[in-house]
C-alpha cells in the first residue's frame, strides 16, 4: 500500500479561552513528520475557570509565555505548503487561528484541510476518544485528554490506523482532502450559503430558496439577493452575495481561496472567462475537463466548444450525454447540445 506523505500533513490543535466568537489561543501543537511544534500562549485575557477545568492550563502557567503575535512566523514556517488536519479544525480550530492572526496583520493562508471529525463521520459517528480507541484499540489516557501534543499524537496514530479497517481510503492527501469533506460544506463561513452534491456552485442552505443556486435565484427573484442584503445575515453571507452581483472575478477569486481543492470554483472561472470571450483560458478547460472528467466541467468544455465551432464540440458533448450528472440543470444543458450539435 503507498503511504501517507506525513511530511506534508499538518496535525494541529489548539486550546483556548472558550468556545465564544472571541476567545484567545493558551496553547498551540503541531506535528509535521517527525517534527513537533508546541507552546503555552498568553491570551492577553484572564482564563475562565470552566475552561481551565478542562484543559488545566492556568493563569500563572501562560503569564510568563509568548503572545501569539510573537509566534505567528515561526507558525507560519511550520505549516508552510502543507495539507492541514486535525479533529473538528474546520469549524473551530482553523476559524480561531485565522481571526486571532489577523489581529496581528497577518493571514492564515487558505491550505487544504482534512478533518478527521469529518473523515471519521464517513465511518462511524463518534467523539476523539472512540475514534482513537476504535482504529487503535486503546483507551484514551483521560489524565492527559484535552493537552493539544496528546490529542494531536492520538488523532494522528489513529488516522495512520484508519488505513487497516478502510484500505481503500485514498492515499494521496489531495483526494483524501476531497473524500473527507461533508457532504454539505459551508461556503466562505457564510450561515446561508454552501456547496451542496447536486450543484457545481454555492447554492442556499435556509430560506425560501434553499437549495437553489445563486445564479438561479438571480434569474428567478433578483430582489430577494437584495433582501438578504438588508436582513441581520451574518457578513460572509452579505460579501459572497456583494462580491457575486458586483464583482463576479473577485466571488470566484474568494471561492478559489476559501476551497482550494474544489472543481467548482474552477467551473465558475471558466464559465467567467467563457462569458467574456477569454478564449485563450479555452485549452486550459479542455484539458482539465479531459483529465477529471467531472461532469460539470466536461459540459463546460463541450459548450464552449460548441460556440467556438471547435472539432472537439461533437466528441465532449458525447461524453457528457454518458454521464451521470446529479446537477440541477441536467435537462437544461442537454437540450443545449443536442439543439446545437445535432446529436
Amino acid at each position: 500500500m503507498q503511504s501517507v506523505d506525513l511530511d506534508k500533513i499538518v496535525f494541529f490543535d489548539l486550546e483556548t479561552t472558550g468556545l465564544e466568537a472571541d476567545c484567545r489561543i493558551v496553547q498551540i501543537a503541531m506535528v509535521r513528520g517527525e517534527r513537533i511544534y508546541q507552546t503555552l500562549v498568553n491570551p492577553e485575557m484572564p482564563i475562565p475557570a470552566e475552561s481551565t477545568a478542562i484543559h488545566r492550563i492556568t493563569d500563572e502557567q501562560v503569564a510568563d509565555k509568548p503572545k501569539l503575535g510573537e509566534l505567528i512566523e515561526d507558525i507560519l514556517a511550520f505549516i508552510e505548503g502543507s495539507v492541514l488536519s486535525g479533529f473538528n479544525i474546520r469549524k473551530f480550530d482553523v476559524p480561531v487561528l485565522k481571526r486571532e492572526m489577523a489581529r496581528f496583520g497577518k493571514e492564515l493562508p487558505s491550505y487544504p484541510i482534512i478533518d478527521m471529525f469529518e473523515l471519521n463521520q464517513k465511518m462511524n459517528p463518534r467523539t476523539l476518544a472512540w475514534f482513537f480507541e476504535h482504529y487503535t484499540g486503546e483507551p484514551m489516557d483521560q489524565s492527559e485528554a484535552h493537552d493539544a501534543v496528546y490529542d494531536c499524537a492520538c488523532t494522528r496514530k489513529a488516522f495512520l490506523k484508519m488505513y487497516d479497517r478502510h484500505p481503500g481510503l485514498p492515499t494521496d492527501l489531495m483526494e483524501l482532502t476531497s473524500y473527507s469533506e461533508p457532504e454539505r460544506l459551508q461556503v466562505a463561513n457564510s450561515g446561508w450559503l454552501i456547496w451542496s452534491p447536486n450543484q457545481c456552485e454555492p447554492s442556499f442552505n435556509r430560506g425560501k430558496y434553499r437549495g437553489w443556486a445563486l445564479s438561479d435565484v438571480k434569474r428567478v427573484e433578483p430582489s430577494y439577493l437584495e433582501w438578504i442584503l438588508r436582513i441581520d445575515a451574518d457578513a460572509p453571507t452579505k460579501t459572497m452575495i456583494q462580491l457575486f452581483k458586483a464583482n463576479r472575478k473577485g466571488y470566484v477569486e474568494l471561492l478559489k481561496t476559501e476551497h482550494p481543492n474544489r472543481l467548482e470554483p474552477l467551473y465558475l472561472e471558466f464559465r467567467l472567462a467563457m462569458d467574456r470571450n477569454d478564449t485563450e483560458r479555452f485549452p486550459e478547460l479542455l484539458e482539465l475537463a479531459r483529465t477529471h472528467k467531472d461532469p460539470s466541467l466536461v459540459f463546460l468544455a463541450s459548450a464552449w466548444a460548441t460556440l467556438l465551432k471547435h472539432d472537439a464540440a461533437k466528441a465532449l458533448a458525447s461524453e457528457y450525454l454518458t454521464m451521470e450528472d446529479p446537477n440541477v440543470n441536467i435537462e437544461k444543458r442537454k437540450n443545449f447540445l443536442i439543439q446545437n450539435l445535432g446529436l
